[in-house]
């Protein structure tokens, strides 16, 4: 058994919320068209419908705010919002060239109790994530760990969903057991007919349902499979 876990990145790994409130504020200030000094749990609430960057133009752009957030999903992207998605990364690069950003990032538990297996066995892991690469690779870096491969933002925009980046790896059809570990289920569900096991991850951003996994599950069958990769 060759074991190979996917893991998000936010809501999973770190609780990111307070880093992507800065950048949304950052860019609104300078921006007339958008909202400045949104209230943090109005953002939090938004947060937790949210699947990709380009969503937050519909809570920041005065002209196009959706105001029943049980919406979001169904709202198709368009060329206003990529728009503001190209934003929100390039303020993001501003900001992550101070050298104290990664303190914004909480690490969770979880990511605690992975990171020795992270940093034995990264060819074990791979990170798929709509957060752009940089901003990922400096957060792992600050918490020492290295060398396990990215797939982001760019990735899933190229292929146009996460489990299509993973059909384009093939790593779908290469021997491996495969774990999937994501705290939003509609990026869970289209790997749920496809791989060995899709844990939804009930500390992240999205909303805790009948079947989630706490962290300690989570990592019980996290260290339970690759430990019997050993044997």
């Amino acid at each position: 058994m060759k074991p190979l876990i996917i893991l998000d990145f936010d809501g999973v790994l770190f609780d990111s919320v307070t880093e992507v409130y800065q950048v949304c504020e950052h860019l609104a200030k300078d921006d007339s068209l958008l909202r400045d000094g949104l209230l943090f749990d109005e953002f939090l609430a938004f947060r937790s419908q949210l699947t990709d960057a380009w969503q937050f133009s519909r809570l920041y752009q005065k002209n196009r705010i959706l105001h029943d957030i049980t919406y979001l999903p169904q709202v198709v992207p368009d060329d206003e919002d990529w728009a503001f998605a190209d934003k929100f990364f390039s303020t993001r690069a501003e900001l992550i060239k101070d050298l104290n950003w990664a303190k914004r990032m909480s690490p969770y538990p979880f990511f605690y109790q992975l990171r020795p297996f992270l940093l034995d066995y990264p060819d074990k892991f791979k990170i798929l994530s709509t957060r752009n690469r940089e901003s990922i690779e400096r957060t792992l870096e600050f918490f020492d760990v290295s060398g396990i491969e990215i797939f982001s933002q760019k990735d899933i925009r190229e292929h146009g969903s996460k489990v299509e980046v993973v059909k384009h790896l093939g790593l779908l059809h290469s021997g491996n057991y495969v774990i999937y570990i994501d705290d939003m289920k509609s990026h869970l569900e289209p790997f749920e007919s496809t791989i060995d096991i899709c844990i939804h991850a009930g500390w992240g951003y999205g909303d805790t349902q009948e079947g989630s996994y706490t962290q300690e599950q989570a990592f019980n069958i996290v260290s339970a499979v690759l430990n019997l990769s050993k044997e």
